[in-house]
């Protein structure tokens, strides 16, 4: 059997090698992941995305192809598809925003989701997605719970009284951007699935 002292010594060693254990120990790495993820991204201020919105509210069901290309605080927003024939675009910056469509008159307004409105019959929150389509919270407003995924990348959202699920990541220029982005608010719902993406400067 072994002594008393024997016994003190192997505790002593287990002590000593669980401190060293806990010193050591690196940082959660969805936490050190993220954190770099989201500073490349909130930098990536020129795009282009392709792709097709879904829509679903209590008055209508919808669809339409989207081109969005996004410069600084400029936007061009084409909608392809719904509204009847031809194309619906709207486009701005932080300041005013302008609706125009085929053989019409233009409409503008203070930001591109009062004109998405009289669109849709309710505001799609065209100003906080310029930051969601990236896989990142908007900068406004300032609270918001967020989940990941098992890569570190943002899997939930809720902000703006949006709820949000991002998947389908793809890697474009060394960038993880999410290819399907879904959002629910009330009886109202959205769905962007992104085909193509560049980024920089065009």
């Amino acid at each position: 059997m072994r002594s008393a002292t024997q016994w003190g010594l192997v505790a002593l060693l287990l002590v000593l090698l669980l401190a060293s254990g806990c010193a050591t120990r690196p940082a959660a790495p969805e936490v050190v992941h993220w954190e770099s993820h989201q500073r490349q991204l909130l930098a990536l201020r020129h795009w282009q995305i392709e792709g097709k919105l879904g829509y679903r509210s209590p008055e209508q069901n919808g669809s339409a192809f989207v081109n969005w290309r996004q410069a600084e605080d400029a936007f061009d927003l084409a909608l392809t598809g719904p509204f009847g024939a031809g194309a619906t675009r709207i486009s701005g910056d932080h300041q005013r925003a302008v609706l125009q469509q085929q053989g019409r008159d233009e409409i503008r307004a203070p930001t591109a989701a009062k004109l998405t409105e009289w669109l849709f019959g309710w505001p799609l929150p065209v100003e906080q997605m310029v930051d969601w389509v990236k896989g990142v919270p908007a900068s406004e407003p300032r609270q918001y719970l967020h989940g990941f995924n098992l890569a570190g990348q943002l899997a939930t959202l809720e902000q703006a009284g949006w709820q949000l699920q991002f998947d389908n990541y793809q890697q474009v220029d060394g960038l993880a951007l999410p290819g399907r982005i879904r959002g629910t608010r009330g009886e109202v719902a959205f769905t962007l699935v992104v085909r193509q993406w560049q980024v920089g400067q065009f």
